[in-house]
């Protein structure tokens, strides 16, 4: 497996406890809990996933959970933008997660360059 595969399994599994974590600690909104927690939880099982059994199937859902998760921590920091602190959080979990597909793709355009 390649090294930015991996990344991007880290990457997910670094921003699923990050988001995990803050949602625990400082959301009070029980919705925005629950939707980040899940959220979260998608994201891990896709690090570990990408981390363990790596597969062509996991690059595309990479994509898919990053879209999705951009959206959410986008629509988050509009709703919040009131608040710098979690519109800042909000942000930066969004580049989080916007990490882990660009690490993916990057591991499968090495992939498919090697071959060539």
């Amino acid at each position: 497996m390649s090294n930015w595969r991996r990344t991007a399994g880290i990457l997910w599994v670094v921003s699923a406890l990050v988001a995990a974590g803050i949602s625990l600690i400082f959301r009070v909104d029980p919705a925005q809990v629950v939707v980040t927690i899940a959220a979260s939880a998608v994201a891990a099982v896709l690090g570990v996933w990408i981390i363990a059994r790596p597969s062509t199937t996991a690059v595309p859902l990479s994509y898919v959970v990053g879209s999705a998760w951009l959206a959410l921590y986008a629509a988050l920091a509009v709703q919040q933008s009131g608040e710098l602190v979690a519109w800042t959080t909000d942000a930066f979990l969004a580049l989080i997660g916007l990490g882990a597909p660009f690490a993916a793709y990057r591991g499968t355009r090495e992939a498919i360059s090697r071959f060539d």
